[in-house]
């Protein structure tokens, strides 16, 4: 759509066909413009999918320490913390049970404000952009719950199993 330059005829004064030069000039512009401005906008769409798996990733590390955790509670718990055997006569370890139960108690604080802070996250994101196929914001903090939930269930495991 661009006019080809033109020698000045006789009629036309050369200013006039600097300007017509001038005026192509600037459409090709602005339609390169336009389709630049439409594959930055793809991108942009692509560089917030790919932030939204970034959360998601970022909650599952987080979620995995938590159980990390959760379960170095319970080893504790089991094992002790002193080399004292529970059959002693002594009396269960209540040093033992009472830190393997804290440490359980932050496993379950770790998964439940991160599955808060990923649904907060994906509240905002579904704002603004459609959700990536498969990748449910619901899935995410679901699983958070899950685990505070085993969570719970090791802390009363641990403190009315002698």
């Amino acid at each position: 759509m661009t006019a080809e330059p033109t020698a000045p005829g006789p009629e036309e004064p050369e200013q006039l066909v600097l300007m017509r030069q001038v005026v192509a000039f600037a459409r090709e512009q602005t339609r390169l413009s336009h389709e630049r401005s439409a594959q930055s906008a793809q991108r942009s769409e692509m560089s917030a999918e790919r932030s939204y798996m970034n959360a998601e990733r970022t909650l599952s590390v987080w979620i995995r320490t938590a159980l990390a955790a959760m379960v170095l509670g319970l080893a504790i718990d089991r094992f002790g913390l002193s080399t004292r055997p529970r059959s002693s006569g002594l009396g269960p370890d209540t040093a033992s049970m009472w830190v393997g139960a804290a440490m359980i108690a932050f496993g379950v604080l770790i998964a439940a404000e991160t599955g808060l802070r990923f649904r907060r996250y994906a509240a905002a994101y579904c704002q603004s952009h459609a959700v990536p196929e498969r990748h449910g914001p619901i899935m995410g903090a679901s699983f958070a719950l899950i685990s505070c939930l085993f969570g719970v269930a090791l802390i009363v495991l641990v403190l009315l199993t002698p």
